[in-house]
């Protein structure tokens, strides 16, 4: 059966499928609590943005995305998983959301075909050939970014959770980072850093391109990191920001 919840405070519904439960469930659902960065997507998104959630899962971004950037915008959802898309694209109808593009692909440096890495809990899934915790293999569509996303749109923001795969997806996303100069959220777990194809290297593709690094502090503030060491907090994620749009993000950097 699952079960419905309301988030962003009661505005929106949101499925979860019957295979979750207890904490696990609870946690995802209002992962706000922990996860900052989501409770001050209001700051950096605007109505009529056009955004890109790479790795949207279930949903969980997806949802107040497309709240924010309401009638006249629109949120590209990134998902090649099968289970996972299908939550999402129930969650997506029993909101009645409009502005969404759901995409059956996963994002990388060229446009091919891959092997999407499944894992018992089907709420988990990787591109990434080294991910010890697969157990099936599901294969898929991969394309770049600059190809599916239309020139004419340009995108404010950019949110990837893609279990260390974010390198090869932003490599097919430089033409978007030269010309759009989006706020990427990218995940930073630390058993990535060492290796090969690593959040490090998503973060030093970002320097290459200007960006600097920020985590969200529990009070909201944009606070900036030096190395992918010297992150903590309570998120895993890191807030990527071009010194040519500070602007947009009001005066949540220091």
């Amino acid at each position: 059966m699952g079960a419905t919840v309301p988030i962003a405070g009661g505005s929106m519904h949101f499925w979860c499928p019957p295979e979750w439960r207890g904490n696990a469930k609870m946690t995802y659902v209002w992962r706000d609590d922990y996860e900052v960065e989501l409770a001050q997507l209001h700051r950096w998104v605007r109505p009529g943005d056009v955004v890109v959630d790479v790795g949207a899962h279930y949903g969980s971004y997806t949802l107040p995305l497309a709240q924010l950037v309401g009638a006249q915008g629109c949120v590209f959802a990134v998902e090649p998983a099968e289970h996972a898309r299908a939550v999402l694209s129930r969650n997506i109808r029993m909101n009645h959301l409009r502005n969404v593009r759901l995409l059956p692909v996963a994002a990388g440096a060229e446009s091919t075909r891959g092997n999407l890495h499944l894992h018992d809990d089907r709420s988990r899934a990787s591109m990434q050939e080294t991910w010890e915790q697969r157990t099936d293999v599901q294969q898929v569509e991969v394309v770049r970014l600059d190809d599916v996303v239309p020139s004419g749109h340009r995108i404010s923001l950019i949110k990837m959770d893609i279990e260390g795969y974010e390198p090869q997806a932003l490599r097919g996303a430089t033409g978007i980072l030269i010309r759009d100069r989006p706020i990427v959220i990218f995940e930073l777990l630390s058993h990535h850093l060492g290796t090969a194809g690593s959040a490090r290297a998503a973060w030093d593709l970002l320097v290459e391109h200007g960006y600097r690094m920020h985590r969200v502090t529990d009070e909201g503030a944009l606070l900036p990191v030096e190395s992918p060491e010297q992150r903590c907090g309570s998120s895993n994620n890191v807030v990527a920001l071009h010194p040519d749009e500070r602007h947009r993000i009001g005066t949540t950097a220091s």
